[in-house]
């Protein structure tokens, strides 16, 4: 079994160094060219029975809890958050030290495309990717298959995963213990989890988020309040690799990377992901502010899309350098071997130190 996480980049500046400003210019990458493959596979009529509201489509299926939307507008920002998770990985698709893997779960898999691509590196491997949503492509690799299902529901799946991936679950997980806890039960020793999330706390190196970013400054509090008042916290960062120890796993190691918003950094490939962020926060703000709003906190839409556009006027703003941290989480399902009339557990020790 490798131990060893894929090492950063080294063209790719050191996440913990401060980001140098650059020329900001306006040529942010269009997204409205772009588009995700919205086929689907055959499945029952029920699935489809989508809920519309304020322009916005929503999966049926527990639409109470989760409050984003799965149209086109959204598999758009889903798509464009790989992209960014990628080239803050140097193109690597995982953290995890895997090595011939066997089955992997993708849980959440949105659009599917982080499952389709560990198809094709790992052609032996068996790749089920689950969601609330239909909302994946119909040709994949024959390795991958997609399930629409909840995770809050008792795991079925007939077998052992060597990987079960997660990205961006906040504010859709009531209670990332039981979530950890199901993980761990459904990987087989020596099975890793991998954890991506964003810190929805925004910050600026040079201070100028804190002092002029007053419109985000109301967005995210509004979306905290509504997130903790629905019991999905959005925010659950700073305590998610002290639950994934608490559920059993070792190994547990955590990298933050900073992601910028816009195209003001100096350092070219941070540009890139700044104008990618921009589009991924423009369209986000709707995404994960609209139903949040007016659902759990009562305002009506005109009420709600002020917030919004706050927020965006703020992304958009020259001379504010916004910058969200992101974490990868990696830990470890330990080995287990019977001894006499005892358990003895056998762990594997990561030869790189991840911050």
């Amino acid at each position: 079994m490798a131990t060893t996480a894929p090492a950063l980049d080294p063209t790719y500046p050191d996440p913990t160094s401060t980001i140098e400003i650059g020329e900001d210019d306006d040529s942010f990458s269009d997204t409205s060219s772009l588009s995700a493959n919205s086929d689907t596979t055959s499945l029952t009529s029920s699935v489809f029975n989508y809920v519309y509201e304020n322009g916005r489509r929503y999966a049926s299926h527990r639409t109470g809890n989760y409050v984003l939307p799965n149209d086109e507008e959204e598999q758009e920002r889903l798509d464009l958050t790989h992209h960014v998770y990628c080239a803050l990985l140097g193109g690597e698709l995982h953290l995890a030290p895997l090595d011939n893997p066997k089955n992997i779960l993708d849980l959440g898999c949105g659009t599917g495309i982080w499952a389709i691509e560990m198809g094709d590196l790992y052609p032996e491997c068996e790749i089920i990717g689950t969601d609330l949503s239909p909302i994946q492509p119909v040709f994949v690799p024959p390795n991958v298959s997609f399930e629409v299902d909840n995770w809050e529901d008792e795991w079925l799946f007939g077998r052992k995963f060597d990987m079960i991936h997660m990205r961006m679950l906040q504010g859709a997980v009531k209670d990332f213990d039981v979530i950890f806890t199901k993980a761990y039960d459904a990987l087989a020793p020596g099975g890793w989890i991998e954890l991506v999330e964003c810190h929805m706390d925004p910050y600026s190196e040079d201070g100028t988020y804190e002092r002029l970013a007053t419109g985000l400054h109301t967005y995210f509090s509004s979306l905290l309040s509504a997130s903790a008042k629905l019991g999905c916290v959005m925010d659950q960062t700073p305590q998610l690799q002290q639950k994934i120890k608490s559920a059993g796993f070792t190994n547990v190691s955590e990298r933050t990377y900073k992601a910028p918003v816009g195209a003001w950094p100096k350092d070219h490939k941070m540009k890139e992901v700044g104008r990618t962020m921009y589009g991924i926060c423009m369209i986000g703000a709707e995404s994960y502010g609209l139903a949040l709003f007016t659902r759990v906190l009562g305002m009506d839409e005109e009420e709600a899309q002020k917030i919004i556009e706050g927020a965006r006027r703020d992304l958009g703003r020259r001379g504010v350098h916004t910058v969200f941290k992101q974490h990868i989480i990696i830990g470890q399902k330990p080995f287990e071997t019977e001894t006499t009339g005892t358990k003895e557990t056998k762990t594997t020790t990561g030869k790189e130190e991840v911050e």
